[in-house]
């Protein structure tokens, strides 16, 4: 690892503890409302492992009018393709991926631990998977994983989050998954985020 990493890496861990134990802690029922870094299933008991990071994330606030092109996350666009209904509730988010698919979707040569947030060494990586409200920001790359609408956004401090649509019904606030990445040694995140929002989204149930 250069040491020029040393620092970014660093400060990584430790804001990951902290997604860590928010998005692993607390059990939710009812419709899937994450908080930023928290998932929407039933949680394990496991503490997130010390060496899991994530240094930012999608916003998971409900968009306003201001939001540029942020569908609304009550009333999903027109333009949405929902081929396979997905369930939103019922299964554990964070238990979607293992480190053996994270592992293969960056190509590194060692994983982490289990959990919504997860790294490799050899590249440098951290990822963060959970489902999450439709909210973002900046400027999203209209996609489709698995037949449906999905939202590819390249964040400025250089993560890349995909959205996955799991349904349009319009009675919930639309759930999505989400996969982000966020490199530490310099790869491009988007291509492996698309590869972890797939996989993830073949393993949710149908609804």
């Amino acid at each position: 690892m250069h040491l020029r990493r040393v620092p970014a890496l660093t400060a990584a861990l430790a804001v990951a503890l902290v997604f860590g134990l928010s998005a692993c802690a607390t059990s939710v029922t009812g419709k899937p409302l994450a908080a930023a870094g928290g998932g929407t299933g039933k949680t394990t008991s496991s503490k997130p492992p010390a060496s899991s990071t994530k240094t930012s994330s999608p916003k998971t606030t409900e968009p306003t009018d201001e939001d540029s092109g942020a569908p609304d996350p009550k009333k999903p666009s027109g333009n949405v393709k929902i081929t396979t209904k997905k369930k939103t509730e019922g299964y554990d988010d964070c238990a979607l991926l293992t480190p053996e698919d994270v592992t293969a979707a960056v190509g590194a040569a060692k994983g982490g631990e289990p959990g919504c947030v997860q790294s490799t060494e050899e590249p440098y990586t951290v990822v963060l998977f959970m489902l999450s409200p439709l909210s973002y920001e900046g400027e999203p790359r209209t996609i489709e994983v698995g037949g449906n609408t999905a939202y590819e956004i390249r964040e400025s401090g250089g993560d890349c989050t995909v959205l996955v649509m799991l349904t349009d019904d319009s009675s919930e606030v639309t759930p999505a998954f989400m996969a982000s990445v966020t490199p530490i040694d310099e790869i491009d995140p988007c291509p492996v985020a698309l590869k972890l929002a797939t996989k993830g989204f073949e393993k949710i149930p149908n609804a």
